[in-house]
């Protein structure tokens, strides 16, 4: 009887433990609809509820006591379905993306888009005109966003092709159907690893023709944006920060040249 009488007050302590946790969790922290763009690997894995970018976000809110409920959408739909959704965040955006100036917060993310060639094929490039002397593939409408400079100089190539599928880009240049692929550094790196198992970067060589391109999110709430602000600063000065670069092996904007492959440091 003492045995039983003593289990039902350690079940009853327990059950209050659980009561006053899960109150701790609802007076101290908040959940947040943020909204991203379907898969962008290594970026964004939707299917998988990670990828840099999210945890970047999710790492970097907990700390200001935040908890974040994902919601993916086309890519390009972002803002479009944070107003309709009366979302709290969406994430990858700027000023060229028809976003308020505002209510954008510090960048937050950095891609860099360059070009790639296979170090065994022997192909130089000094500047962007060289692409029209070979067959190149780029992500969906690269012809309309990298530039006139660009524009002018695969329009008049008639091997130049643009495909939405980032990782048949890569396997193409890999199999030798192209001689160069145009897109996001860590795209590359992320894909070509899958693909064949290990880094590739030693064997491939990259020219950073293209400018970066800063990415923040679009917070409408200013004390939201504020601290989401704050919290990214504080995050990117941790070591979970160094970790989660390495974890998926952001080699970009640390340690890149303007022309060809500096030492890649992660």
């Amino acid at each position: 009887m003492f045995i039983l009488k003593n289990a039902k007050h350690l079940l009853h302590i327990k059950c209050w433990l659980y009561i006053l946790l899960f109150c701790c969790h609802t007076v101290h922290s908040k959940d947040l609809l943020v909204v991203a763009g379907w898969n962008k690997p290594p970026y964004v894995i939707s299917n998988q509820e990670s990828g840099y970018e999210i945890e970047l976000i999710r790492q970097a809110l907990a700390s200001a006591n935040y908890h974040i409920v994902m919601l993916y959408v086309p890519y390009g739909r972002t803002y479009e379905t944070m107003k309709q959704e009366k979302a709290d965040i969406a994430l990858t955006l700027n000023a060229s993306s028809g976003v308020p100036p505002e209510i954008l917060s510090n960048p937050y993310v950095t891609y860099q888009n360059v070009a790639i060639s296979l170090k065994k094929n022997n192909i130089k490039l000094k500047q962007l005109s060289d692409l029209h002397k070979f067959s190149v593939i780029a992500f969906q409408s690269a012809s309309k966003v990298l530039g006139e400079e660009f524009a002018k100089t695969v329009n008049s190539n008639l091997l130049y092709i643009e495909l939405p599928d980032q990782r048949r880009q890569v396997e193409m240049l890999l199999l030798g159907s192209v001689d160069v692929v145009v897109m996001d550094v860590n795209i590359f790196n992320y894909f070509s690893h899958i693909i064949l198992g290990e880094n590739q970067m030693d064997k491939v060589t990259v020219y950073a023709f293209f400018p970066a391109t800063y990415y923040s999110a679009a917070i409408q709430d200013p004390e939201l944006k504020a601290t989401f602000n704050a919290a990214m600063s504080d995050f990117k000065l941790t070591e979970n920060y160094r970790q989660l670069r390495s974890k998926y092996d952001i080699i970009y904007p640390i340690g890149f040249s303007t022309f060809g492959r500096d030492e890649y440091r992660r």
